[in-house]
């Protein structure tokens, strides 16, 4: 016994075994460790899912197998990825995280449906931001700077007598052709500077309502104006702005339990910035410590 463990060969033989071994105990590591990719059945109906509301219809069995491999590429580069740290120090990756942690805060701490109480005090703390702007239903006769030219003061003037003398003209027929409509009805302030520029807006918040004025200049030329109604700017009612203010209570609470949730996480760390000192209003490169 003695002289067969001296043999080489026996020495050669069992250093092979112990070879073989060893591969095959690293080649076969990742699953021996937990390195195991699944994709479950929930998973695959998830993918099917969202292939189905961007196509609308289902995957075919090709399509899905390829989704399916899509999947596990994915999640092979993604641990290939972190098991080399490139993960870290990375900008987009850190706020994506931030974002999605976010996000699962709000899902566990959901907010409670406002009161109209709630509602109301919110509208009373923010009118500046709930005002209902100024609204106007009106007529116009247009008059083109190119074809009047240097008359066209006084034929805005002749123009604006004949309104006068005849309540009852069509005005649809009188003045130059115009692109845009002759007749607003409810039309927005914001929607008059659009269309017709500041000038024209701020001109109609003074003219007098139920009869012809003018002349009102615009961005295409002159305009002759009968104001039938206008309603000025004011603060908003609950039951005007109803959904904005919920919208904006909502996401106001959010952001404060968002908060709340950010103070109890940073309260579990003590966090120390290393400032650089300034010198003559410059940053040098000695560090001054401070903690928080």
């Amino acid at each position: 016994m003695t002289r067969l463990l001296r043999e080489p060969l026996l020495h050669f033989l069992a250093l092979g075994i112990l070879l073989f071994l060893a591969y095959g105990w690293l080649s076969g590591r990742g699953v021996l460790a937990g390195d195991r990719i699944v994709i479950t059945q929930g998973r695959i109906e998830q993918l099917a899912a969202g292939f189905d509301a961007i196509h609308q219809r289902m995957p075919t069995a090709s399509e899905l197998d390829g989704m399916i491999e899509e999947a596990v590429r994915e999640e092979v580069y993604s641990r290939e990825a972190r098991s080399m740290g490139l993960d870290q120090d990375d900008t987009i990756i850190r706020r994506r995280l931030m974002t999605k942690l976010q996000f699962l805060s709000e899902d566990t701490t959901p907010v409670s449906e406002p009161t109209d109480a709630q509602l109301q005090e919110y509208l009373d703390a923010h009118a500046a931001d709930f005002r209902v702007e100024r609204h106007y239903s009106f007529t116009h006769v247009y008059l083109s700077p190119q074809r009047h030219g240097e008359h066209l003061g006084a034929d805005v003037q002749a123009l604006l007598a004949q309104l006068h003398r005849d309540a009852t003209a069509d005005a649809s027929k009188l003045g130059d052709p115009f692109l845009l409509e002759l007749r607003f009805d409810d039309v927005a302030a914001n929607e008059l500077e659009r269309r017709f520029g500041a000038d024209f807006e701020t001109a109609l918040r003074s003219l007098p309502t139920g009869e012809w004025s003018g002349p009102v200049p615009s961005t295409y030329g002159m305009h002759i104006v009968l104001i039938r109604e206008r309603n000025n700017e004011r603060t908003a009612t609950l039951a005007d702005v109803r959904d904005d203010v919920r919208r904006r209570w909502m996401q106001g609470q959010r952001e404060q339990a968002n908060d709340r949730y950010y103070a109890d996480l940073r309260r579990r760390y003590a966090v120390t910035v290393e400032r650089p000192a300034l010198v003559d209003g410059g940053a040098s490169t000695t560090p001054a410590t401070a903690s928080r």
